[in-house]
């Protein structure tokens, strides 16, 4: 198929060269699991609607799509910008032809991608997997900063030469892993799409490319380690990946090991950026006491394995109760990592050199192979993942320090009650999310805190859904969700320092 795209404010116009028949528009985007529904954003197609996102086409049709989209997964067209990530824009008819891009761009404009140039103009892949890999990113303002010979950034923003230089080592100590694997991997050039937005940080990998965007304020190690996460995956995902993660553009692919497909990944980005110096040991231990509290909550009673058979519906539409219910297979692999990484230590072993033992598709049951000098039963990650807790503890000191403190179970956003722990004391007393806290005992909302440690009750005057609500809480003995970690020996020997860190719990 050929398309020829004009990017336009708000929108992007294509005239397209197939065959007479059926196109299909995607339904997802390899690399996000959430049903997308791409087509919802054609306003206009020169075709006959078949099915929600199919339609029967004559052999030159066009379409407008509308591009707003500031989520780098999908596609943004404005008088100044262009960022196409392939399914978000272009309809398949068979996967094993040609799929050919034409830029129709305004005078002055620049473009980068990892598509081939054919021509002026044309870029061109050999297949749809491989535009569905790829991105476009247009504008006149366009720069790129050299990482290396082979990596670079392509960016509307300034970049400073602190973050540069920090990623200079990520990606340097990162493709050591990867030469150990396959030495191709880290001989083909690679482009970091970025830009800076209102929105928080996040990315898609692509095999010779990812797509990033950060928040304005994000601090440097935050945006060291989005950077290293997805350039992992061209290793982890991209080069090896589930055996039964099979790409379907129109529906769900269910997996058991997204923890190792994005939770491992996350723990060898951090590994490899505190390694390299792109971040500090604090940094790192920071996230591994982060993701470790997230075991504490009622959540950690769901598996690894669940958690990543149910991503469509719970970690990618997470809402107040997601402590509840689910726990992130991303916090979950990464702590499972940290323990098979530790046992290996143990024995004068790295996890990064396993790699090279997993098969280019794997199941369970070569993860276990491959890892099987760490002798860590990875059918854990099918056993709830509060379990790892107590793996974990084999290595680190592991302590609840919050534990049985005056607690009612709720956590706040301001004065509004953002989460409510199951069988909590504010829970048995009625107290729902969203409600808003105008007073307690009397007193402002801010005072919360002095009033639980003060009695065995408090009185809190609610507003739900804009009617007042007059609720008395027992203070109860929190089960503990703060989490302080500190080295054993084992683990201070693999830190090359002696180390202490330590969250407090939101939920009071």
């Amino acid at each position: 198929m050929y398309f020829k795209v004009t990017p336009a404010h708000r929108y992007v116009k294509v005239e397209a060269n197939g065959r007479e028949g059926e196109v299909t528009f995607p339904t997802w985007l390899p690399g996000s699991y959430v049903i997308r529904e791409m087509e919802r954003n054609i306003v206009f197609i020169d075709g006959i609607r078949i099915s929600k996102n199919k339609f029967w086409v004559r052999e030159n049709f066009s379409y407008k799509v509308y591009t707003m989209s500031w989520d780098q997964r999908e596609a943004i067209s404005t008088g100044n910008y262009m960022f196409l990530n392939g399914p978000a824009v272009f309809p398949f008819q068979s996967f094993d032809e040609r799929y050919c891009i034409e830029l129709n761009l305004p005078e002055g404009w620049k473009a980068n991608t990892t598509l081939r140039k054919e021509g002026e103009r044309t870029l061109c892949a050999r297949d749809y997997h491989e535009l569905a890999d790829s991105s476009i990113q247009a504008s006149p303002d366009l720069k790129e900063y050299k990482i290396d010979e082979l990596h670079k950034i392509s960016t509307v923003d300034v970049l400073d030469e602190e973050f540069l230089n920090k990623l200079r080592l990520v990606v340097s100590k990162e493709d050591e892993v990867f030469s150990a694997v396959d030495p191709l991997l880290s001989s083909r050039e690679y482009i970091f799409y970025f830009r800076f937005s209102s929105n928080p940080r996040g990315g898609i990998e692509h095999s010779n490319s990812s797509a990033i965007t950060s928040s304005w304020n994000s601090e440097l190690t935050s945006l060291v380690e989005v950077f290293a996460h997805e350039y992992f995956h061209r290793l982890n995902v991209k080069y090896l990946k589930p055996k039964d993660l099979k790409l379907n553009y129109e529906m769900e692919t269910y997996t058991e090991l997204l923890w190792f497909a994005e939770g491992v990944t996350d723990y060898m980005a951090y590994k490899l950026s505190w390694k390299s110096g792109g971040i500090k040991l604090q940094d790192f231990l920071k996230r591994i006491a982060e993701s470790l509290q997230k075991l504490t909550f009622r959540g950690g009673m769901m598996s690894l394995a669940e958690s990543s058979m149910t991503a469509w519906i719970k970690y990618y539409r997470r809402d107040e109760n997601y402590l509840n219910s689910a726990v992130s297979y991303y916090d979950g692999g990464l702590i499972l990592g940290l323990i098979l990484d530790l046992s290996l230590f143990r024995k004068g072993l790295r996890i990064e050199d396993q790699f090279r033992k997993i098969p280019r598709e794997y199941t369970l049951y070569d993860l276990q192979e491959a890892f099987s000098e760490a002798e860590v039963d990875l059918e854990v990650s099918r056993l709830p993942s509060r379990e790892m807790l107590k793996l974990v503890r084999n290595f680190i000191d592991v302590d609840t320090p919050d534990r049985d403190r005056p607690y009612l179970g709720i956590s706040l956003d301001g004065d509004v009650v953002s989460f409510v722990e199951d069988d909590s004391p504010a829970d048995q007393a009625g107290v729902c999310p969203r409600d808003k806290v105008l007073s307690v005992n009397g007193r402002p909302a801010e005072a919360i805190l002095k009033e639980i440690e003060k009695g065995k009750q408090v009185h809190l005057l609610l507003s739900r859904d804009g009617r007042l609500q007059e609720i008395g809480v027992v203070v109860g003995k929190s089960p503990g969700h703060g989490i302080r970690i500190s080295g054993k020996d084992v683990s201070t020997k693999w830190a090359g320092e002696e180390f202490k860190f330590e969250v407090p719990s939101r939920v009071i």
